[in-house]
């Protein structure tokens, strides 16, 4: 299966409702075919296999209308691979009690120095995502696929 493509799911989540968000995301990758998903805490990423991946989904809890340090953090190791990055789709996701936008907008403005090919729009919800929320995860997630295997 050397055609197969690798989107890596990396996230903060302080109480589940992320971590809830980038499973529904991953449910979305995983019906397209030869896509694999992985998805892990943003702690748990190393620089070398993100850079292997094919395409991306960064997410976090809103931290004070921003992104959680944990994310931050990988973000900063991320950069000197950037150019491994540059050109791959990504997709930004984020939860919160009322600054999920704002947090969504400060990944955006950092993941972007990595030059990303954009899967708009991203996915910001409030509190414990309900149905309609993973399925909108999931449609996105779906499409992040489909722009990887272009």
């Amino acid at each position: 299966m050397s055609n197969e493509k690798k989107i890596l799911i990396a996230y903060a989540s302080r109480t589940g409702n992320t971590e809830k968000l980038a499973q529904a995301i991953a449910e979305g990758v995983r019906k397209v075919k030869d896509i694999t998903v992985e998805v892990k805490r943003a702690r748990e990423v190393t620089p070398d296999e993100a850079a292997s991946a094919d395409g991306y989904a960064f997410g976090s809890h809103s931290a004070f209308e921003y992104m959680a340090g944990e994310l931050k953090t990988l973000l900063e190791e991320l950069y000197h691979v950037r150019d491994k990055l540059s050109g791959k789709p990504v997709l930004l996701f984020t939860t919160g009690k009322g600054g999920q936008v704002a947090a969504l907008a400060s990944i955006d403005k950092v993941v972007g120095v990595f030059n990303p090919r954009w899967v708009k729009p991203g996915v910001a919800v409030e509190g414990a995502p309900g149905d309609a929320d993973k399925a909108k995860a999931m449609e996105m997630g779906k499409k992040l696929a489909e722009a990887v295997k272009k």
